[in-house]
């Protein structure tokens, strides 16, 4: 039986759990991962920032690392996902001072690090050593507020009037009334306190707490696994950062590792005198770990392929009986990839069309798995990974766009597309900071193929080479704009030759170079970028 038709396997499709934050399952989370060759690059004991996009995987890097340390050092790992800190609300109200929000975030994470080690103290095969000094930690976190009394001190003058009898008993012994009246004015004094509690932090109380509470669980390396950095407002993770710099990094026994989206995240600012506040990316912390690095189809062609064969096969597999896949004489990624598959260039335009995004990639492959099974095919077809791409792209990426950022695409898109007939263009690396471009990087309609790239008609120049989202460019067929040359989902063709969407060749993009200011000119209002595309040069 086809793997189409195999109920179990339709219901194994449908069960892949694409987010590996949402996996409560440890074993699941082993047996799904595969290695890049970037788990040995973390498993030290240095500080290091992992970077990489929305769907990349780096939640699944981290609780896999933290898996492997606790096989060989158990009770020693503490995953943080910053997406429940307790103070989310105050984090975004942007009225309130910076230092109140500041504090209160770090005073989440500390309690979230108390929290789960109590919870190791306090295990049942536990012997309570250390719950003292766990229990003072939580003393040192809470004890830091301080009251601030304001005094509003206001005066003013009183006019009072008073009138009225007087009765009582005259010398003469008989009753006498005597009628007065009494005008005057005094002054009135009104006090008001407001008082104001603002918590602050003692770094060094906070910093040998943490290692006095170690020491007594006899924890020589603690990894405190930091999740979601970008969850943090950008105007606080800097102060953040510096807090960390402060309160964990001198405490030897800890090793921080955090995942974060390049783009998105300021682990410092510029301070007075040349110094910066929250980390120094090198000295504290590296950060030179990048898993787009990885996964890009373009820099490793056959690797990729392989890669994404065994992320998928074992995804499956995961979710299927044990020995399932075993048992329908599917005994390797190859005929795995041959039971599903019409041809191995199918399989990797699929690859292609995830753009080294593993969660896109899961997200194509279940949709052209189940339109190959309403159409009634033996296997995915090119159709299918096609007709899966454009769904993908516009249920998934473009409906997120804001209009600034629909119309600056759909420029880059009529120019390298429309008019170049490419799917790549460079950018000169001075601009690699673009705002716009940013954010059409990290919403994953731009991709990163290479950095630095030196262009020997321009010597002395770097640029960096983007692709544009392969989506973008299934989205056009059919239409006025579609590029010449896309070959149709019957024809015949090499599997090492141009399918869909064209390879890469920088002879044909060394031209094509994207000039920034060409934002600035798209309007609120809604227009036509052609008026635009001038700035394309």
């Amino acid at each position: 039986m086809a793997l189409v038709d195999d109920e179990k396997f339709k219901a194994a499709v449908s069960s892949i759990e694409p987010r590996a934050d949402r996996e409560t399952d440890d074993e699941i989370l082993s047996r799904t991962f595969v290695d890049t060759g970037i788990l040995p690059q973390l498993a030290n004991t240095n500080n290091q920032i992992l970077y990489g996009r929305r769907g990349t995987g780096k939640s699944h890097v981290l609780r896999v690392l933290g898996l492997q340390i606790e096989k060989t050092a158990p009770r020693t790992t503490l995953y943080i996902d910053l997406r429940v800190l307790g103070s989310a609300g105050l984090m975004t109200e942007f009225s309130r001072p910076l230092a109140d929000r500041c504090v209160a975030v770090f005073k989440d994470i500390l309690s979230l690090i108390q929290g789960q080690l109590m919870d190791i103290v306090t295990r049942p095969e536990s012997d309570g050593a250390g719950l003292q000094e766990v229990s003072e930690l939580e003393d040192v976190i809470r004890a830091k507020s301080v009251s601030v009394a304001e005094r509003d001190i206001s005066q003013r003058t009183k006019q009072t009037t008073d009138s009225g009898v007087q009765a009582g008993i005259g010398a003469s012994g008989l009753p006498s009334a005597q009628l007065h009246a009494n005008d005057g004015s005094e002054d009135e004094k009104t006090v008001s306190h407001t008082e104001a509690l603002r918590d602050t932090i003692v770094f060094a109380e906070v910093a040998q707490q943490l290692d006095v509470a170690l020491k007594a669980l006899s924890i020589s390396n603690l990894y405190v696994l930091i999740d979601e950095w970008t969850a943090i407002p950008a105007d606080l993770q800097p102060y953040i950062a510096e807090f960390l710099r402060r309160a964990f990094i001198p405490v030897k026994r800890i090793t921080l590792k955090i995942a974060a989206l390049e783009y998105r995240s300021r682990f410092s600012i510029p301070a007075e005198g040349g110094s910066v506040v929250g980390f120094e990316l090198g000295p504290d912390v590296s950060a030179n770990l990048d898993l787009d690095d990885y996964y890009v189809y373009d820099r490793n062609p056959a690797h990729v392929v392989d890669l994404f064969l065994e992320v998928l096969r074992k995804h499956l597999d995961a979710e299927l009986p044990k020995g399932y896949l075993e048992s329908l004489g599917i005994n390797s990624g190859a005929a795995f990839r041959r039971d599903l598959f019409t041809e191995q260039a199918t399989f990797t335009e699929l690859v292609r069309a995830g753009e080294g995004v593993v969660r896109d990639f899961i997200g194509v492959f279940t949709a052209a798995y189940f339109r190959a099974v309403r159409e009634g095919k033996s296997k995915i077809d090119l159709n299918s990974v096609e007709e899966a791409a454009r769904a993908w792209y516009e249920t998934d990426k473009s409906t997120t766009l804001s209009h600034e950022q629909s119309e600056a695409l759909h420029l880059i898109i009529n120019e390298v597309i429309g008019s170049r007939q490419a799917k790549m263009f460079m950018l000169a690396r001075e601009h690699n900071d673009d705002p716009m471009v940013q954010s059409l990087f990290d919403l994953r309609l731009l991709h990163l193929v290479s950095r630095g790239y030196s262009d020997k008609e321009n010597p002395g120049l770097r640029y960096n080479i983007y692709a544009l989202d392969y989506g973008t460019y299934v989205d056009l067929k059919r239409t006025k704009s579609e590029p010449e040359g896309i070959t149709g989902p019957d024809t015949e063709i090499d599997p090492t030759s141009e399918r869909i969407v064209p390879f890469a060749d920088k002879r044909s993009i060394r031209r094509i170079i994207l000039d920034p200011a060409v934002f600035k000119k798209i309007q609120p209002a809604v227009q036509s970028s052609a008026t635009a595309i001038e700035g394309m040069y």
